[in-house]
C-alpha cells in the first residue's frame, strides 16, 4: 500500500474532504483506505473501499460513530447496513453507474440512490480521487 492524499466528494458532505490514506492497485483490485472526521464531537471514521476491476463491484466499509457496509454493483440493487446509536438500519442501494479510474482521470466515481423499501431513495454522487502531488 502506498501513502497518499485523497480528495473525497459526496453530496452528503457539501464540500470536498481531503484525507491522508493508503492506496493499492493490482491487476484485479483497487483498494483505498482513509480517515475522516468532520467535527470535534464526531469520532474519527476509517473507510475501506475495495473495487473489483473485472466486475466493477465496489464495497465501502466504514468504522466510526456509524459502522456501515455498502455494496455497489452497477445497474443493480444491493443491500447495505448502517449500525448507528439508534440501532441497525438496513438500506437498499441502487447503483446507477461506476466510473473506474483510468489514464485520463484518477477518480473513482459512484452514482447511486439509497433508501429503505418504498421510500424515495436519496441520490448521491460519490467520488474519490488520489492526488498525485500528495501535499
Amino acid at each position: 500500500m502506498k501513502d497518499c492524499v485523497f480528495e473525497v466528494v459526496s453530496g452528503m458532505y457539501g464540500r470536498p474532504v481531503y484525507a491522508r490514506g493508503q492506496f493499492e492497485e493490482t491487476a484485479d483490485k483497487i483498494k483505498y483506505i482513509w480517515n475522516e472526521k468532520h467535527s470535534k464531537e464526531e469520532k474519527e471514521s476509517v473507510f475501506h473501499l475495495t473495487c473489483d476491476l473485472k466486475t466493477k463491484r465496489c464495497q465501502v466499509v466504514r468504522n466510526g460513530d456509524v459502522d456501515s457496509v455498502m455494496d455497489f454493483d452497477e445497474g443493480k440493487k444491493t443491500k447495505g447496513t448502517l449500525n448507528t446509536q439508534f440501532g441497525v438500519i438496513d438500506v437498499e442501494i441502487d447503483t446507477e453507474y461506476i466510473n473506474l479510474p483510468g489514464a485520463l482521470s484518477h477518480t473513482l466515481e459512484i452514482r447511486y440512490g439509497i433508501g429503505q423499501g418504498e421510500d424515495k431513495p436519496i441520490k448521491n454522487l460519490f467520488m474519490i480521487k488520489r492526488l498525485l502531488q500528495n501535499d
